[in-house]
């Protein structure tokens, strides 16, 4: 029932725009991360842990993984309208997250400051309810 749409946006030497629209969702706060893989032969399963280049504890858009997009808010519709600018996201270069996944989780994400070994991993943002690939489009 969780679906959406991800459009993500970058022009040489500038951060990364992150859009979207997620519907299906409980209202409150989501954890919303780009996982290392974008695998989906397990279904959100088997798209690995977040994206994380660096080997550093879980954080938000500043610091941490740079797979950490910290949450995103659904309306009382179950609704997330959201835009993201994400300055350590790459869609170009060594570093590109294109081929990566993308998970919407079930709860809020506590941004690594849960005080436990799970926050420092994941947020504690629960399970994982939709996912995606990132993949390039041509502009028609």
């Amino acid at each position: 029932k969780v679906k959406g749409t991800v459009l993500f946006m970058q022009a040489p030497g500038t951060p990364t725009l992150i859009k979207g629209t997620i519907t299906g969702l409980e209202p409150g706060l989501h954890g919303f991360h780009i996982h290392e893989f974008g695998d989906m032969s397990d279904g959100c399963k088997s798209m690995g842990g977040h994206y994380n280049p660096d080997g550093v504890d879980h954080g938000d858009l500043k610091q941490g993984h740079v797979g950490d997009l910290e949450n995103v808010m659904a309306d009382e519709n179950g609704v997330a309208k959201f835009t993201i600018t994400a300055s350590r996201v790459d869609l170009i270069g060594e570093r590109s997250v294109i081929g990566r996944g993308i998970v919407i989780h079930e709860d809020e994400d506590d941004l690594g400051k849960g005080g436990d070994a799970e926050s420092l991993k994941t947020g504690n943002a629960g399970e994982r309810l939709a996912c995606g690939v990132i993949v390039v489009r041509e502009n028609k």
